[in-house]
């Protein structure tokens, strides 16, 4: 076969592939498929076993540009998780830091302004405190930085899956008498009965 036959194909293909892709996501069976792709392309044949490869190769690109995808949002999730770690090491390394508190308190008499008409206040007394405080660290930077290393751990597939039990042994009159509802209904049929 000739490069220009081969090109034709190719671009036959990629045509076929632009209208099943859409028409398959929205759920058309595959003859409707063959049918529209033919008419759109004024094509003379087109066979189901051609529309189910061409779903097929579909599925396949779509499989791998997920996982392709998947791969990316996972490493960039750790990247922010690192991040933010790092600042909250660094935040906790500051809270070990020894520092002093200052505030400052003022005491103040109400004065009448005598231009405005209004009410001032006054300061009369200003004293200033000192307090040292001892960094021990903020305790809640290392819870959080255990949510986001659980985090990356959970990102990462170091965890094994919950396992769940189902049991079916329970009768649905046991249910009621356990949950209480049994309870309750008797107890109400009962109030109505003495109305």
């Amino acid at each position: 076969m000739s490069d220009p036959q081969n090109k034709l194909k190719r671009q036959i293909r990629l045509a076929r592939l632009e209208i099943v892709s859409p028409l398959y996501k929205k759920g058309y069976p595959l003859r409707q498929i063959r049918r529209e792709v033919m008419a759109r392309l004024n094509l003379t044949s087109y066979s189901l076993q051609t529309v189910q490869r061409d779903v097929h190769f579909l599925l396949d690109e779509w499989r791998k540009s997920r996982l392709d995808d998947t791969e990316e949002l996972v490493t960039l999730e750790l990247a922010r998780i690192d991040d933010t770690c790092r600042e909250l090491w660094e935040q906790w390394e500051k809270s070990k830091t020894d520092y002093t508190r200052t505030s400052r308190e003022q005491k103040g008499t109400p004065t009448r302004n005598g231009q405005t008409g209004g009410t001032e206040i006054r300061t009369v007394q200003t004293r200033r405190m000192e307090t040292d405080v001892v960094g021990l660290g903020d305790v809640s930077y290392i819870a959080e930085i255990r949510k986001q290393l659980a985090e990356r751990r959970k990102l990462l597939g170091l965890y094994a899956p919950d396992k769940k039990e189902l049991s079916g042994g329970l009768s649905f009159a046991n249910l009621l008498m356990e949950s209480g509802m049994l309870e309750e209904a008797e107890r109400q049929s009962s109030i109505q009965a003495d109305d």
